[in-house]
């Protein structure tokens, strides 16, 4: 089996690979280390697909390790194109009114055409994020080739490297972005004294000098360069780099910084935007010349950092064969395929969207209300002019970036993505009361760093849809549903109520139901009825998707009171009205789950948004209680596939997430494999992102799909009276806003074979809803050997293994807690600190 994650095991592995200066640098010998992404090869000077993205939430670089000139990638999550936009569209109200009856009508072609004239934003985009720039990394060599090349990013510790030879001298590299010193730092050494010999300078590379207005030495050792954006409201900015030596000598020429003769040298970076100082350039300037830690001190407290939040959880899907793991990355992912399964590789997979979420999703220290969640490509973007300006996408891809944080131990990161929803909730209430007449907050399918919440772009499968708060705030109540965190849903319960009234406010009657109008399903078509030349359209009323998003968040409001002794009975009222008026769900004509409230022929039936289904996940409408609506979901899943639905990517990622939800082990271990051997890049492992070079969705989203085969809390039940054992024909299915409803939680619902046939497997430190801390493990044949549930917030709960249905009668099999009664549906009784070991009756 592969070693764990530790916070012992990464302090052994720096000390392993870093000393001052040692006469010999040892060969890292990344094969041997399951938990290093590595190769033999340098990434290539232009190549994005080849680089290792490190970060530390604010600061992201991006390394190629080429041993002559490495063109380090900069990025800063603040760098974005300017100020906060007022974009609502003056003749917005009346164009929304007149949609709406153009939609009732069946119009739908008319009511486009008119919106993109009058519903969307003016001007029509959001602020984009930019990339700062690159920083140039020369590295002056001896004659000859370079020999014995290897380059590494370390999951387990978060540092990358590169070593290799030139000559009779061995250089080696570290490369880390330290989030307690806020800083990044790259350390460079060399097996004989003197021999390392550096230049470096800031650029901003093929963008030229766009935002960049100087560029100059300072201190005799660093260089710093910065600007604005090029707008009426800009965003100053200012970056620099450090050289700091032991022997040698450092000087400056022009704005570049010159290292000669040294035994050893770090580079430091540093960069800050008018975002969060109001001078950038003494802001930088002043930390490099404030850093004094040596570097193995500022790398110790980075792994220890790191390793706080990674060591979290550990997994195993078996033992990979010794051919496999003497491999490169890159011929790793290349290899494989559903049929020939990597099983340690699959778990470095999914330790890197772990990685990837910690290095790019950080509460500010001093200042957690100015932290950023990851847009569309983290701190990783690599261009200047970004596909769909790196922003945040909120119809699925900001939702799927935090996919892993709660179920894998995660939760104390999303301070960042909580900071936008309040600021979006801020400037969404403007877009609410200036565009839709109403009350309450509003964002549509994009927002930026200032939570720009008009419309966005003048693409009508997505642009007429404003349930994007919407569907994010849904994020805070499974918060609240994992943790019990009461703090966290009194700071977030102005804007859930704020999206609670907008919704309550936008709904207007239609078919005797209360509807969104306009609205859509994102980013899929129709073809328009009695259409000529099969027309299509997106715009209709009422999709499932908003109707869904709607019905969870009206029934969480009364739990919300109840945790925050909120009296309000009034409200409670409105929304329980509101809610029992919203379409429900219902099956389409091919026997699956319908999209809209018409049974529309889809225009694109492979379309990659699944967002019909969201009420299987991630909702927790659907469930296998309902075996109707259930058999219908997977109809569904299964007719996107059919035809071409699900490609690479985040469409992918979410076909794994349902495939686990619906009881599809096969799919969710195909979906898998093809998403690491077919859209991956194979020498990084990083998420193709399709028309861009990297979207950080795929990456990110993939840890919590994978969950999803392993462990399941998202039912609920009433509970019979008493403990023990529970017969399944005395529990009831429970949903949002039913009371007295305790969570199921369910292991192993969805394990595909290829996850244990070699060897078995384990997971340890997964979180259920409850408050409740898993560990599992099972053997060559699936079968479950041991399981334990550590409870850290006292509350009940009910287990049961496997696939049996709530409503089923007892078919399953029985389990047992600590000794006691066994059954296939046990409850827990919560007593904070207890660990309830779970194990299959009769076995010891």
């Amino acid at each position: 089996m592969p070693r764990l994650f530790s916070v012992s095991a990464a302090l052994l592995t720096a000390a392993r690979f870093f000393t001052a200066v040692e006469a010999e640098l040892r060969q890292p010998n990344s094969s041997s280390n399951p938990w290093r992404i590595w190769d033999d090869l340098a990434g290539g000077s232009g190549t994005f697909s080849e680089y290792y993205p490190i970060g530390n939430g604010r600061l992201g670089i991006m390394m190629s390790g080429d041993p002559r000139q490495d063109l380090i990638r900069l990025n800063e999550n603040s760098f974005w194109s300017g100020g906060l936009l007022h974009r609502v569209n003056p003749d917005g109200w009346t164009t929304v009114k007149t949609m709406q009856q153009l939609i009732l009508a069946r119009k739908y072609a008319e009511a486009e055409d008119l919106g993109l004239q009058g519903y969307t934003g003016t001007p029509l985009s959001t602020r984009h994020y930019d990339k700062l720039g690159q920083l140039k990394l020369t590295q002056m060599l001896p004659d000859g080739q370079v020999t014995n090349y290897e380059r590494w990013l370390g999951i387990d510790d978060a540092i990358a490297g590169a070593y290799f030879t030139v000559g009779n001298v061995t250089y080696q590299r570290e490369y880390l972005v330290s989030y307690p010193d806020d800083v990044v730092a790259i350390h460079l050494t060399a097996s004989k004294p003197g021999s390392i010999n550096i230049r470096v300078r800031i650029d901003r590379g093929a963008d030229l000098n766009r935002f960049q207005g100087w560029s100059e030495p300072a201190n005799g050792h660093s260089t710093v360069t910065g600007g604005q954006s090029a707008d009426g409201d800009p965003l100053q900015w200012a970056a620099g780099a450090r050289i700091a030596a032991s022997g040698g000598n450092v000087t400056t020429l022009g704005d570049t910084v010159r290292c000669e003769g040294a035994d050893e040298a770090t580079v430091y970076f540093q960069a800050w935007t008018s975002y969060r100082k109001p001078d950038p350039k003494r802001a930088v300037v002043s930390d490099l010349a404030a850093v004094s830690k040596s570097f193995d001190k500022i790398r110790a407290a980075h792994v220890a950092d790191y390793q706080k939040y990674a060591g979290r959880v550990s997994i195993s899907l078996g033992a990979s064969t010794a051919s496999q793991k003497a491999l490169k990355t890159s011929t790793r992912m290349t290899s494989i395929t559903p049929s020939k399964f990597d099983p340690e590789l699959a778990a470095l997979f999914f330790q890197l969207g772990r990685y990837l979420l910690i290095a790019t999703s950080r509460p500010e220290s001093g200042h957690p209300d100015l932290s950023l969640p990851p847009n569309l490509q983290g701190i990783w973007n690599d261009v200047y002019t970004p596909m769909w300006g790196s922003k945040y996408t909120v119809n699925i891809n900001l939702q799927m970036n935090y996919w892993p944080s709660l179920v894998t131990g995660l939760s104390d990161l999303v301070i960042p993505l909580n900071n936008l929803l309040k600021t979006m909730g801020k400037e969404g209430a403007k877009v609410a009361a200036a565009m839709y007449r109403s009350t309450g907050t509003v964002t549509h399918h994009n927002t930026d760093m200032w939570g720009d919440s008009a419309p966005q772009d003048n693409y009508s499968p997505a642009t007429f849809w404003a349930m994007g708060a919407t569907w994010m705030i849904t994020h805070v109540i499974e918060h609240y549903r994992f943790t019990g965190d009461t703090d966290m849903l009194r700071d977030m319960f102005p804007t859930l109520k704020a999206v609670a009234q907008f919704g309550l406010d936008f709904l207007t009657e239609h078919k005797g139901y209360m509807v969104t109008n306009p609205s859509l399903s994102p980013e899929n078509t129709f073809v328009i009825p009695g259409g000529t030349n099969d027309q299509s359209a997106a715009v209709a009323a009422g999709p499932t998707i908003d109707n869904e998003l709607l019905w969870e968040v009206f029934g969480f409001i009364p739990e919300a009171h109840a945790a925050l002794g909120i009296k309000d009975k009034a409200f409670e009222k409105r929304v329980a009205d509101m809610r029992a008026r919203l379409p429900p769900l219902r099956l389409n004509q091919y026997g699956g789950i319908a999209e809209w409230m018409e049974d529309f022929e889809e225009a694109n039936p492979g379309n990659g948004h699944m967002s019909h289904l969201v009420p299987a996940y991630p909702l927790p409408h659907i469930t296998s209680a309902n075996e109707t609506l259930f058999k219908a979901a997977i109809t569904s899943l299964q007719h996107r596939l059919d035809h071409g639905g699900g490609p690479c990517g985040w469409p992918r990622i979410w076909t794994i997430a349902l495939a686990g939800r619906l009881f599809l082990p096969n799919t969710t271990h195909a979906r898998l494999a093809t998403q690491m051997g077919e859209c991956s890049w194979n020498r990084t492992m990083l998420n193709m992102g399709g028309a861009a070079p990297f979207q950080i969705d795929g990456s990110l989203g993939a840890p919590g799909a994978v969950v999803e085969a392993l462990l399941q809390s998202h039912e609920s039940v009433v509970p019979a009276v008493g403990n023990g054992s529970t017969p399944s024909s005395s529990l009831r299915a429970a949903y949002t806003g039913d009371e007295g409803r305790v969570p199921l939680v369910r292991l192993l619902p969805s394990l595909p074979v290829e996850w244990a046939v070699n060897g078995g497997g384990f997971v340890r430190g997964l979180r259920a809803r409850g408050g409740f801390v898993v560990d599992l493990a099972w053997d060559i044949a699936g079968r479950l050997t041991t399981a334990s549930l550590t409870s850290e917030a006292g509350n009940a709960a009910y287990v049961t293994l496997g696939q049996a249905r709530v409503g089923g009668g007892d078919e399953g099999t029985a389990i047992q807690a600590n000794g006691g009664a066994s059954g296939v549906f046990i409850r827990l009784e919560g007593k904070k600190g207890t660990v309830y070991k779970i194990t299959v009756t009769g076995q010891k």
